[in-house]
């Protein structure tokens, strides 16, 4: 017992705080460089700055692109609507017959999606369907 109680004081009086030239400071007794906790420290908040300022950076300039996608697209959609009621304005038959045909469409697709399985109206509406926007596309052209 007490045998281990000498080892650990002496390993205690052989591990503790050097002295002379390796000094923790560094070989040259420099205080500026630091413990090697320190220096590890600073260079993770280092780290951590850098990435901070990198998402930063590639938030505003998401933010940017998206509003300027936003808009371009609401511009765009307001120019196409404008056109649509000033179509439907001039031209009120043309424009019945297409919200007709548009509703028929969607009641083609409204009952091939209660059916379940693809039946024959399925295989019938989705060609109606894609003739009858196309026809929508021209005419507001």
């Amino acid at each position: 017992m007490e045998s281990n109680r000498n080892l650990t004081k002496d390993s205690i009086r052989t591990t503790g705080p050097a002295t002379g030239s390796s000094s923790p400071t560094g070989s040259q007794g420099n205080p500026s460089t630091g413990s090697a906790p320190q220096r590890a420290k600073d260079a993770a908040q280092s780290t951590i700055d850098q990435t901070k300022q990198a998402v930063n950076d590639a938030y505003e300039k998401t933010s940017e692109v998206l509003g300027n996608a936003y808009e371009k697209t609401s511009e765009v959609l307001s120019n196409t609507y404008d056109k649509t009621l000033t179509y439907g304005r001039e031209n009120p038959g043309t424009m019945t017959l297409i919200a007709f045909g548009a509703g028929i469409g969607v009641g083609l697709l409204l009952a091939s999606s209660l059916g379940g399985g693809r039946s024959r109206t399925s295989r019938v509406a989705e060609p109606i369907v894609g003739a009858l926007s196309q026809i929508a596309l021209e005419f507001l052209r």
